[in-house]
């Protein structure tokens, strides 16, 4: 019996152990405006649905974990008939860490994902639309999630 408990006690600790060592903490990001004498843009989401590229006289913009990006360059992947436009107009963070394409998984909502997701996400993040596309502004939840971030930022700003 004894040797049981402490079997159990051993598998529950290193869980515990692997699960407080084992999580993956997601790059913060930075949030500042296209230049020192221009705020950055906030947009609801349905401002930035505007952008999805349906309209051939504007920018085709998409989010990833708040922050926009400008996509036009890109339009042969993210504009209208093109095979990635699902993710244009929005934020789809989900839809991007699990490497889907459903109309499901296009939201902004990664509490669900594992660590290797979380990581991945990152690094197409980093990798691929920081690198290769110029942030336009970020979206409201973003805002609100770090507003204190921004306010304290804005006011020493002042």
């Amino acid at each position: 019996m004894a040797a049981t408990s402490q079997i159990l006690t051993a598998v529950l600790l290193f869980l515990i152990f692997t699960n407080i060592k084992g999580k993956y903490k997601q790059i913060e990001i930075e949030i500042a405006g296209k230049n020192e004498n221009e705020p950055a843009k906030i947009f609801s989401e349905s401002e930035l649905k505007q952008f999805d590229g349906s309209d051939p006289d504007k920018p085709v913009y998409m989010a990833v974990r708040g922050v926009v990006f400008d996509v036009t360059e890109g339009k042969d992947f993210y504009g209208k008939g093109a095979g990635y436009n699902q993710l244009a107009g929005k934020d789809a963070s989900y839809a991007i860490a699990v490497w889907s394409l459903e109309d499901k998984d296009m939201h902004h909502d990664i509490s669900s994902l594992s660590d290797n997701e979380l990581k991945g996400l990152d690094d197409v993040f980093l990798g691929t639309y920081k690198k290769k596309y110029p942030i336009v502004g970020y979206l409201q939840y973003l805002m609100d999630k770090h507003a204190d971030k921004v306010s304290d930022r804005l006011s020493g700003e002042l």
